[in-house]
């Protein structure tokens, strides 16, 4: 501690939840960016039976993209070894939180059972990432909660008999992507990121 000016000036520790994350090696990387990728292509791909022979692709389903956009958000976190990439992650997954909360508002006017839902999952994830701070413990939370709402999703579009390849490779990309989420929280709470305290000036 020393004078400043004539003030005494000392080092504190920021709080914990402004403290970047560690984009340092994980073991869950593949399983998540693979299960990631592997949803964000389903988006491409022919989901269910339309009218006559004809199949519907989730790129012409606006409202249906948010899962699809997860995940290549996901993919690009899990690939990323810089702290601006996963900050650009966080920051992506929080206007991803927020559209799917809109969306679910917007839909609750029109059918309120299933706007609803959609209003409270978007809740529930934007929640979760956080509207400030950056911590890998959100990132792994938010991947984990998101897999599982996924897997429920897409499982229950899998048992129709409309159901086609996308929707089945979107069942196992979100099962993925929910275990590649438990693994890194797994991995965050046995191995948690070693932080360098960043000393901030302050008077006394």
């Amino acid at each position: 501690m020393g004078e400043f000016s004539g003030s005494a000036v000392g080092a504190v520790e920021p709080p914990h939840a402004r403290v970047l994350p560690i984009a340092g090696t994980r073991r869950h990387r593949p399983l998540t960016g693979t299960a990631g990728i592997l949803l964000f292509v389903c988006m491409f791909m022919p989901a269910m039976r339309g009218c006559g022979d004809s199949a519907v692709v989730p790129l012409d389903v606006p409202p249906f993209l948010p899962p699809y956009l997860y995940g290549l958000v996901f993919a690009f976190v899990a690939m990323t070894r810089s702290q601006k990439g996963v900050m650009a992650g966080i920051v992506a997954l929080r206007l991803l939180a927020t559209v799917v909360a809109f969306a679910g508002f917007i839909v609750f006017l029109i059918a309120p059972s299933v706007g609803i839902v959609e209003l409270s999952v978007g809740i529930v994830l934007l929640a979760t990432v956080g509207s400030r701070g950056f911590t890998e413990h959100r990132l792994a939370l938010t991947a984990l909660i998101m897999g599982a709402v996924c897997t429920l999703w897409f499982g229950l579009w899998s048992v129709t008999a409309d159901a086609l390849l996308g929707v089945h490779l979107s069942l196992a990309s979100s099962i993925g992507l929910f275990l590649g989420g438990g693994f890194w929280l797994v991995e965050l709470l046995i191995h948690p990121p070693a932080r360098m305290p960043i000393a901030v000036a302050r008077r006394h």
